[in-house]
């Protein structure tokens, strides 16, 4: 093949006075091909020569300076038949139902389509079959047309994973909930453990909130939290959870096509972008806590947001502006799972795949619980009665040692080796394992002053009886000195003076539990 260097070779050697068949046999090359070239330059300065004033001599000089070309437009691959077409029009074929019936990520690759057709017997090169399937496929690239936005108008909603590592407990998946306008490209994100209804609705609780007022239109594409199920194959039924949304903030909304994330590309960017720009930093992606994180990340979104952008623009100047296109702000929705759930035998009710206690009373009976992102909420004929940080896990139990206090009175063997008992504060653990273990009807008792007084009021008061009384940790003592301590507490006495006053009250305990033995005595002489 010639290239530019070879015909500029030619052409001089030519200028120079020496034959085609000269040229030829120096350059070892055809004198046919050599004839070409010389030719074309001949007539080409011939006709550049013979120009007019008024003829524009570009395209003359082009081609006497271009690369040379070879038309391959006729060429076929001479091994293709159509048998080999058809195998690949069925391949296409298949492609094309899988990804209509959600299953895009089983299709097959063209390396795959070149495989199975050398496994068929075929002995074609890999780039022959490319120029093959791109052929029958006829794709050609697809044109956009630009939007122009009103402010006010539009915002965009996507999901994007955050790994961070929160507490020291690895690095974990966390769901990124990320809000884009349409008009400014304002960016504003939350982060939640799971992407769930309750997180669903209580990021745009709080994006609506941050922006004091609601925009007209939110574009969702295909989540599982927006979409309850197909109607067709464009038509979507939208969830309860987005339903209810539009109606209290009085938006309306709108849903991608399947495999279309242009149709919402604005936010499609910025989940890339918050991410790479906020958390690829060193040391930016571990936190003590999800508050912390959402902390930080409100704070890089402002930073963000008022730097400049790709087209000069500055977001936070745009979101100012939409604030008096915005719908009215409302107080913020209750973003919670709402469900009725029987109490089992067990005294949890599940929700999610997780049990979480009641009071042991109510066993058997109905009762309403409410799953925000971070807590569950239990009632009973409008009464809370039970209140748990939310578990993630699956099969987890989260259990109140207090909530099963009138069982373990009856079954005090139980206390030891119970889940209740694994789950309590370490002091508490601590306590029964020191002083009661092997006195668990008494250890339940304590438990009642505990849930009354707190756990430090009963602490001290183990503390002084260790003082002026170590060999009787009872109930009741533990009880008075609880009693005495709060009757004192805004006397603010000393150290000395508790101690004395405690001193007091056990010698009273001390001086009525003996006079009401002798009294039992007494009466059982005279009888």
């Amino acid at each position: 093949m010639i290239d530019l260097k070879r015909k500029q070779r030619i052409i001089l050697m030519h200028l120079d006075g020496k034959s085609n068949r000269e040229i030829a046999t120096q350059l070892h090359m055809s004198k046919d091909t050599i004839n070409k070239y010389v030719h074309n330059y001949d007539d080409a300065k011939s006709k550049l020569l013979k120009l007019n004033p008024n003829q524009d001599p570009k395209e003359i000089i082009q081609e006497i300076v271009e690369k040379p070309k070879y038309d391959i437009s006729s060429r076929k691959p001479y091994k293709v038949t159509d048998a080999i077409i058809e195998l690949i029009d069925d391949c296409i074929q298949l492609n094309s139902e899988k990804r209509i019936t959600g299953r895009s990520k089983q299709v097959m690759l063209k390396k795959d389509i070149y495989q199975y057709i050398r496994e068929k017997g075929y002995n074609l090169s890999y780039s022959t079959i490319k120029r093959l399937i791109n052929t029958q496929e006829k794709r050609h690239y697809e044109a956009f047309i630009k939007q122009a936005y009103k402010p006010g108008e539009i915002c965009e909603f996507d999901w994007g994973t955050v790994k961070l590592n929160i507490n020291d407990t690895g690095f974990q998946p966390y769901q990124m909930a990320v809000f884009t306008p349409a008009f400014d490209n304002y960016r504003f994100a939350l982060l939640f453990k799971s992407q769930d209804t309750a997180a669903f609705q209580e990021a745009h609780a709080e994006f609506f909130a941050h922006c004091k007022g609601c925009y007209k239109t939110m574009v969702y594409d295909n989540m599982r939290v927006a979409v309850k199920k197909f109607v067709g194959f464009n038509e979507k039924e939208p969830t309860v959870a987005l339903t209810q949304l539009s109606l209290y903030y009085g938006f309306k909304f709108r849903f991608c096509n399947i495999a279309r994330g242009n149709e919402k590309g604005h936010v499609e960017r910025s989940v890339e972008y918050v991410r790479r720009k906020v958390f690829s930093k060193p040391e930016t992606d571990c936190f003590d806590s999800l508050a912390d994180a959402n902390r930080y990340l409100l704070k890089e979104c402002i930073r963000l947001n008022s730097e400049k952008i790709s087209d000069g623009s500055i977001p936070i100047n745009g979101f100012e502006e939409e604030h008096k296109y915005l719908s009215p702000e409302l107080p913020k929705f209750e973003s919670c799972i709402y469900s009725e759930n029987r109490v089992d035998k067990y005294a949890t009710v599940v929700i999610k795949q997780n049990h979480y206690s009641v009071p042991d009373i109510y066993v058997g009976k109905i009762v309403r619980a409410k799953l925000y992102t971070s807590k569950l909420v239990i009632y009973y004929e409008n009464t809370r009665i039970a209140m748990h940080k939310r578990a993630f896990g699956f099969n987890d139990w989260t259990i109140n040692i207090y909530h099963y206090l009138r069982t373990l009175k009856r079954k005090p063997g139980a206390l030891h080796q119970s889940v209740a008992l694994l789950q309590a504060d370490k002091r508490l653990k601590n306590m029964f394992e020191q002083y009661y273990i092997n006195e668990p009807k008494v250890f339940l008792k304590v438990l009642e002053i505990i849930k009354e007084k707190g756990i430090e009021a009963v602490e001290n008061a183990i503390k002084q009886l260790e003082i002026i009384s170590p060999f009787d940790l009872s109930f009741d003592k533990i009880k008075l000195i609880c009693e005495k301590t709060e009757e004192d507490r805004l006397l603010k006495p000393g150290t000395d003076n508790v101690t004395r006053k405690s001193e007091q009250v056990l010698l009273l305990y001390d001086r009525l539990t003996l006079n009401n033995s002798s009294n039992d005595k007494e009466n059982t002489l005279c009888s």
